[in-house]
């Protein structure tokens, strides 16, 4: 897994104090403090001064709580050196909030034993006043107080604790109040009698409730408390950290990877969104990243590279969304602990399990899938299974019975320990299968029989543990895997184990190092029977039996002044097997330059966040010969054929705004010597018959054929990618998200002395990206891309034209249903809503609407 350098420090706790205008604030209720989730070496402010807040002079009376809740921003010292409101305006009562909370003083939240800056919710609720006493007393000398109302306080729905609020007991004409604990419970002692109960809470809803009762007896309730609003995808208050980004890294988390229009859901499927990246076609999940073929962009999950990280056509991803924690995306410049690939990185990041039981359950047109979490008390463990089949053959059959498709995939991970000291159990695996007409059946039958004609599977079993001694972290891994392909005649598959331990060394505030090694060892093997002829892939497969690999990385992370962030690193791999040994050295250094501070509202100012930012990197990348597109067992090809290279160069900045907004702006430079497998498809002259398939033209019938497909992927090419691409973008918890991208680029290969574009080139890359969360919890979501043509041979030369560009729209909408202990998740995701034609060659169009309806259920 790659080494993380950023670590994140959050903490979701809420601080709540009720008072009534005009009282002693001698009410029952105490300030306290409470954290979610947090992890075990993480600990959070806690208040050492009182946290009371007076009643406004000259505020109105009010007859019903008033709730104000705000954003405190607490500094290593303890003191609060911000404060935002988070609740709607309220004048005088946010006013009265926010003087006092600049007052309050912390023991400051530590991470590690190390003070650390973390930003928390402060809720104060202020109380109508009292009613004048009655002929029986008032709330301190009325009647006896002999019953007891003791409860906990759940959310209604996902059944989490509701930690913090106010309880107001009326009874008598009394008013009584109570203070709910982090832990969700309350106690209150009252008078015998009918009582109404009101409970308030932050980004809650007002609940109440009407008990009866009775003397010298204790009640015990449970109360269920609706949510002002249901986000399924809940973003965490992050502690200000020293920035420890690499240069070109996009992160995406919460409802940008899982509710992206056009995505079907699926979290790796948002990165076909981003800057810099191009589509073969739109529906295929193969990215062309800055110019790159396919097969030179890796799909990693935690830092290990999968075969295959999409089912066929438009299918989702291999993993359940609810295991990604969040999308790491690298266009280029990618850190040393990253090696062998050319180009982008994707790599889907997990998170451990939390302790409380799930069940989920996800129904849509196209697949039906679940997913279970279960606490194991007695191993101090937490397991979780998911699984999903999928059956587009369904629909496949209304249009023609020549062809069917379905596939599968599972995951079973457990995770034991705790973060600093933990291990992980993670199987996971896939298979898709697509039938086509049976070579043997009778081209007359009405209904023939189906064979398998392309099958694509592979398995992984990934066992980790995790140290932490004093300032050395140390994660070691071992990985056994099963990839198959079977496709014409090729029927392929490779036993592989992949030892790694990776290390990093927390040295002083400024500087820390990091240095892992990794290993593989493959075998390989063939069906004697496969037919080269019929698919000449078989030909350069059958050179292999066994292959061995290593790779050593080393990198530091400096920070010499607040001003400056340098990572120097170096990868190192060695690759044999049974035709060739090739080994490689990669020199890479990232740059990052504060060049000074905005004052942000809502950004602590002098932050890493607050900063406008110069950025640069440099380095080159190696990666073994590999087939053109992804397919489990060929990311290594026969190593007589030579290392691919690229060296990348890149400048660009960041500039934050207000609300949330940003905008970044990155130029790059990619040299390819040499490229070789590249994915190429276009004639090389405008007389040669129009070719459909995504394999060289040049392949024909027999031995010759054969030699020429060989000599067509092997031979060594060089390429050039350079371009700009500029991303403006708005994270949030609430409100307005999303994103407008936009890449200006060139990708070529030098053909005859002369520089031409590359066949997937595609000059102007467009995609604007919105979700609106909406009253009642509903979600809106809208999707434009714009992708320019790609170039075409004519009969002025090899790819001197082009084709049409291509535009589509896509649209999303969610609603989120709560019951009493479940949620229930209604979407609608329609892609090329406007059914918009794309032109995949010269004068052949398609034009398509995919619309997905889905269910999802969650316990």
């Amino acid at each position: 897994m790659a080494l993380r350098i950023a670590i994140l420090l959050a903490l979701a706790c809420s601080i709540a104090h009720a008072q009534a205008p005009g009282s002693d604030g001698s009410d029952g209720s105490d300030a306290g403090s409470g954290s979610a989730a947090a992890p075990a070496q993480f600990e959070p402010p806690k208040p050492i001064t009182s946290t009371d807040v007076p009643y406004p002079d000259g505020a109105p009376a009010i007859t019903a709580p008033v709730a104000v809740t705000v954003k405190l921003r607490v500094d290593p010292t303890g003191a609060v050196i911000k404060v935002d409101l988070v609740t709607p305006p309220q004048p005088p009562f946010d006013d009265a909030v926010t003087a006092a909370a600049q007052q309050f003083k912390f023991q400051p939240g530590t991470f590690g034993g190390k003070p650390v800056t973390v930003a928390i919710t402060f809720t104060h609720t202020f109380l109508p006043a009292a009613p004048p006493p009655t002929q029986t007393g008032s709330a301190d000398t009325g009647p006896a107080k002999t019953s007891v109302l003791r409860g906990k306080l759940v959310e209604l729905g996902t059944r989490d604790l509701v930690t913090n609020a106010s309880i107001v007991v009326e009874l008598g004409g009394q008013q009584y109040t109570a203070q709910g604990d982090t832990t969700g419970h309350f106690r209150i002692e009252l008078p015998p009698g009918e009582a109404v109960v009101n409970v308030y809470a932050p980004a809650h809803t007002h609940f109440v409730q009407h008990e009866t009762l009775a003397a010298k007896q204790e009640v015990a309730v449970t109360y269920l408390i609706a949510r002002d609003r249901y986000d399924p995808y809940e973003i965490v208050v992050v502690g200000d950290q020293p920035r420890r980004e690499e240069v070109s890294r996009i992160s995406l988390r919460g409802p940008e990877i899982q509710q992206v229009p056009g995505t079907f859901g699926d979290p790796f499927r948002v990165v076909q969104t981003l800057p810099g990246v191009a589509s073969i076609v739109s529906l295929l999940p193969y990215p062309v990243v800055r110019g790159a073929s396919p097969s030179s962009t890796a799909y990693e999950i935690d830092g290990t590279p999968v075969p295959m990280l999409f089912h066929l056509l438009a299918g989702p991803s291999v993993i359940h969304p609810d295991f990604i924690d969040s999308i790491q995306f690298y266009p280029g410049g990618a850190p040393a602990p990253y090696g062998g690939y050319t180009a982008g990185i994707i790599d889907g990041l997990t998170a451990r399990a939390d302790a409380k039981p799930m069940a989920d359950i996800d129904l849509s047109l196209l697949e039906v899938g679940g997913l279970v979490r279960e606490p194991i008390p007695f191993i101090d463990a937490t397991v979780t299974a998911a699984a999903r089949y999928g059956f587009p053959g369904l629909l496949l059959s209304l249009a023609t019975n020549q062809v069917s498709l379905s596939y599968w995939d599972y995951q079973l991970r457990v995770d034991g320990g705790n973060k600093a000291n933990g291990w992980t159990l993670f199987a996971f695996g896939a298979r898709d299968e697509l039938d086509t007409v049976a070579a043997n059946a009778d081209p007359n039958a009405s209904n023939p029989p189906l064979s398998p004609a392309l099958v694509l599977e592979f398995h992984r079993l990934d066992l980790r543990y995790h140290q932490t001694i004093s300032d050395f972290e140390t994660t070691y891994r071992l990985i056994f895997g099963y990839d198959k392909t079977f496709s014409s005649g090729t029927d392929f598959s490779v036993l592989s184990a992949m030892p790694s331990v990776r290390s990093r060394y927390h040295a002083n505030k400024t500087l820390d190092f990091g240095a892992g090694v990794d290993g593989q060892a493959r075998k390989i093997s063939q069906d004697d029977g496969a037919d080269a002829a019929a698919n000449p892939v078989a030909a350069l497969t059958s050179q292999l039996t066994t292959s061995y690999s290593g790779s050593v990385y080393a990198e530091a992370i400096w920070r010499p002044t607040p001003s400056w962030l340098i990572r120097p690193g170096v990868h190192g791999d060695m690759y044999t097997d049974n035709t060739a040994t090739k080994a490689d050295l990669d020199p890479r250094l990232t740059v990052r330059y504060k060049l000074g501070d905005r004052d942000l509202p809502e950004v602590a100012p002098g932050t890493d966040d607050s900063a406008v930012w110069l950025k640069s990197s440099l380095g080159i990348y190696h990666q073994p010969p590999r087939f053109i597109l992804p397919e489990p067992g060929f990311d290594e090809m026969p190593l007589k054929y030579g290392l691919s290279r690229s060296i990348q160069a890149s400048l660009g900045a960041e500039v934050p705004f207000r609300y949330n907004i940003s905008l970044s702006a990155e130029t790059y430079y990619t040299y390819m010597d040499p490229t070789v497998f590249d994915l190429s498809t276009n004639d090389a002259t405008a007389g040669t018959a129009a070719n459909s398939s995504l394999l060289p033209t040049t392949i024909v019938a027999g031995s010759t054929g054969e030699a020429q497909f060989i000599q067509r992927l092997t031979t060594p090419e060089l390429g050039r990618a350079y371009g700009l691409e500029v991303m403006l973008r708005r994270q949030a918890k609430s409100g307005l998200y999303g994103w407008i991208s936009y890449s200006l680029s060139r990708s070529e290969r030098e053909m005859d002395g002369e520089w031409v574009p590359y066949d997937y080139d595609r000059t102007h890359l467009l995609n604007l990206v919105a979700g609106l969360p909406l009253p009642r919890n509903w979600d809106l979501g809208l999707r434009m891309q714009y992708e320019s043509g790609l170039p075409a041979t004519t009969t002025a030369g090899y790819n001197a034209g082009r084709i049409d560009g291509y535009m589509r729209f896509d649209i999303r909408v969610d609603k989120r249903a709560v019951y009493r202990k479940w949620l229930l998740d209604f979407y609608v995701d329609i892609t090329n809503v406007a059914v918009q034609p794309e032109e995949i060659e010269p004068g052949f169009s398609l034009r398509y609407v995919l619309p997905t309806v889905g269910l999802r259920g969650r316990i």
